[in-house]
């Protein structure tokens, strides 16, 4: 063959090659994992507990690990100050659920202070990649909450994933729904949580700068710090590689403050630190959240937009 068709054929199959790449969301130990069309790791979704963890609870589902644009991971896992943490999830500490027997309490969370933790449990049904293209990616995820062997709560999260030029932006909208009434009773923290790796130098921002409030206290809620649009973390590893994730709220949530303290390190907008959240029975509760992760401190205004862009969705 002559060595320029040669080449020219070559050439013609690597980019055939190259755009027949697509996301892949294959199953993994304990887990789906959701990789990218150039073959490097954005998430995992964790299904059943990892052999030699010390997870404290019963539930395990979350995203495990979030990744950076560099495929740097920054959530943990029953990390030994609190092992109860888990990745990205949602789960609350104390609930009530209205059945045909009566009233039933119930922590998902596993900490066990305000509600029982014993036969209550979070458990996969589904998970799915539904749709994608070039750059983002939709996953559904279905979860049953069983409280003594009996589905109390529907859980449809949906993640859309895109990979832009600096950040992964991962869109994630809870819908939650029972066939009875249920209320997410007051404390100051639980919900959705991003529990951050703190290996290394770490501190909290928002769109004002470095923040340096007093540390809330798991127990009163008045302590929390002040509703914001977002807040975020940046970690200093001690590799030398600095990662930053920023949690940002929807204004289309209910209302509720942050709690963060340095000994734990996570990212939390409590729906419930103001006081009881209740949904009837057969509406859902619906929670949307955007967490962006990033290479390096985020620069000045970058947070800022896509907090704007995501906010003003209806």
């Amino acid at each position: 063959m002559d060595r320029r068709l040669f080449l020219g054929t070559l050439a013609a199959a690597s980019l055939v090659n190259a755009e027949s790449k697509s996301w892949t969301f294959a199953p993994a130990p304990n887990a789906k994992t959701l990789t990218a069309p150039d073959g490097h790791t954005v998430l995992s979704y964790l299904t059943s507990k990892p052999a030699g963890t010390p997870l404290a609870g019963n539930s395990v589902c979350c995203f495990h690990p979030l990744t950076t644009p560099s495929g740097e991971r920054i959530t943990d896992f029953a990390p030994p100050d609190h092992k109860d943490h888990r990745g990205a999830f949602c789960a609350w500490g104390n609930m009530e659920f209205e059945r045909p027997s009566g009233k039933k309490a119930g922590d998902f969370w596993g900490w066990g202070r305000y509600a029982p933790v014993k036969d209550r449990m979070i458990q996969n049904r589904e998970l799915t990649l539904t749709k994608s293209s070039a750059k983002s990616v939709t996953l559904t995820v279905r979860n049953d909450w069983m409280l003594e062997g009996e589905k109390v709560l529907d859980e449809e999260t949906v993640a859309v994933v895109r990979l832009e030029k600096d950040v992964n932006v991962y869109d994630l909208t809870f819908r939650l729904q029972s066939d009875g009434a249920f209320t997410v009773n007051q404390m100051a923290f639980t919900g959705f949580v991003v529990r951050c790796r703190k290996d290394g130098q770490y501190f909290m921002s928002n769109s004002k700068g470095k923040v340096t409030l007093p540390d809330c206290n798991s127990t009163k809620p008045e302590e929390n710090w002040p509703a914001e649009p977002w807040y975020a973390h940046t970690n200093a590893l001690e590799s030398g590689k600095t990662i930053a994730t920023a949690l940002i709220d929807h204004p289309a949530n209910p209302k509720g403050t942050w709690h963060y303290t340095k000994q734990i390190s996570f990212l939390n907008p409590c729906i419930s630190a103001l006081g009881p959240v209740s949904t009837g029975a057969g509406k859902a509760l619906t929670l949307r959240y955007r967490v962006l992760t990033h290479d390096g401190e985020f620069p000045a205004g970058l947070v800022d937009k896509y907090a704007a862009a995501f906010r003003k969705r209806a």
